[in-house]
């Protein structure tokens, strides 16, 4: 076996071990991200390809296709330092009218600590906001706990709404910048599942349920349950303009990597769900993208081949239930890759030093700007323009990564 089928067999063996189905999606995300920097230091990122590529606004193509990124960089310039300590893997939100930064952690795993799950500090409650319109930041009240890489920032008429990750359960709160005040929204059940938001609704999975917070209304109520057979596993919500799409695996078919899995959708139109067409991708990381779903942070940043049968991330349009793969200069890992991953309702996705405009179908490379660090970086985008802030870097050969509270625009 040569040193490029081993280190991907065992990244394999790694990302299958971790069990997400409980919603723990970031913490995986950032173990992989330490394994990706860890594992490029020894070998090439091997190449992927994948079938068709979005045009126009509309799902097109049917053919196989090879296409590299547009050759385009865009532009950097760098904003005012953030009134926060250095810090990295902070979460942030664009509210509509400011980014906001909350918590993070002093210092990230250093390289050579092999078994690191997790970081070396215990994460911070407090946060800022960014004014893209004066160009300037403010803080913000503290969080009412310590927020980490293991939480979920989401925004939602207005507001951001934090899910805290806890061993056995989560914490709900809201913040609304108007009063520059949290709020308990305890939804008086266990809720799993990562949230996802459009406009005022936040969607969350408890159990066999769909729960939505209402932050117009402050409340919290219940979809009816899923009834379609064969029921999912490891399933997450998307919100979408059509209502939520669970999206899952077979629970009939193994997990073990032995079956393609492909993902499989499920849609609640406001008074019933129905099952959508096989989708034929594997990756199950989805984000509302301006008038379809995305799932941009797929296996192939891992430097892992897809399995006989299916693709790896893709697009997927609820109103027809039409599903296609990234076009493949998406998916394909950079020579220097890092760590902003974000997707925007302005169909605009950002993943491991790619940016992706989902109508167009074009792909930029987005090279680090001076002072930028490798990993746990915050981004959020504001319409087409990228914010980036803080990050560690594990390239330091100190026992603990250097850390950054500086931050950047990007624009195509």
């Amino acid at each position: 076996m040569d040193l490029e089928q081993e280190l991907k067999e065992t990244y394999a063996a790694r990302l299958g071990a971790l069990d997400v189905s409980g919603g723990d999606v970031v913490t995986a995300r950032r173990t992989g991200a330490r394994m990706r920097m860890r594992r490029r230091l020894a070998v090439a990122a091997a190449a992927v390809a994948v079938v068709a590529v979005a045009v126009g606004g509309s799902l097109v193509g049917t053919g196989r296709v090879t296409i590299g990124p547009s050759g385009d960089t865009g532009h950097w310039r760098e904003l005012p330092a953030a009134p926060l300590s250095p810090r990295a893997d902070a979460l942030g939100a664009w509210t509509g009218h400011e980014v906001i930064v909350l918590g993070g952690v002093a210092n990230e795993c250093p390289p050579n600590a092999d078994n690191c799950a997790g970081p070396t500090d215990a994460p911070m409650r407090d946060g800022a906001a960014y004014d893209p319109a004066t160009n300037t930041w403010r803080r913000i009240a503290d969080a009412p706990v310590a927020v980490g890489p293991g939480d979920r920032l989401v925004a939602a008429g207005g507001s951001v709404i934090l899910r805290h990750w806890r061993e056995k359960g989560s914490d709900w709160f809201e913040y609304d910048p108007r009063v520059n005040a949290w709020t308990s929204i305890a939804p008086g059940m266990d809720v799993g599942d990562l949230p996802s938001a459009y406009g005022s609704k936040v969607y969350a999975i408890a159990g066999k349920h769909v729960l939505v917070f209402e932050v117009d209304q402050g409340r919290w109520h219940s979809l009816p349950a899923d009834p379609i057979r064969p029921r999912l596993t490891q399933r997450r919500v998307t919100a979408t303009p059509y209502g939520p799409v669970i999206t899952g695996y077979d629970s009939s078919q193994p997990q073990d990597g032995t079956v393609a899995n492909p993902v499989i959708a499920d849609l609640y139109d406001g008074s019933s769900w129905r099952r959508l067409p096989d989708t034929g991708i594997l990756g199950n990381d989805w984000s509302w993208a301006g008038d379809r779903m995305v799932d941009f942070d797929s296996f192939a940043h891992q430097g892992m081949d897809p399995r006989p049968g299916a693709t790896l991330g893709g697009l997927l349009d609820p109103a027809t239930g039409r599903s296609l793969p990234l076009p493949d200069s998406a998916v394909e890992t950079p020579t220097d890759p890092w760590s902003p991953v974000a997707v925007g309702p302005d169909a605009w996705a950002a993943c491991w030093g790619l940016v992706y405009d989902v109508r167009s179908g074009r792909v930029w490379t987005l090279p680090r700007p001076d002072g930028a660090l490798d990993t746990g970086t915050t981004a959020a985008w504001v319409g087409d323009s990228l914010v980036v802030f803080g990050g560690a870097d594990l390239g330091a050969e100190e026992s603990l990564a250097r850390t950054t509270n500086k931050a950047w625009l990007w624009t195509p």
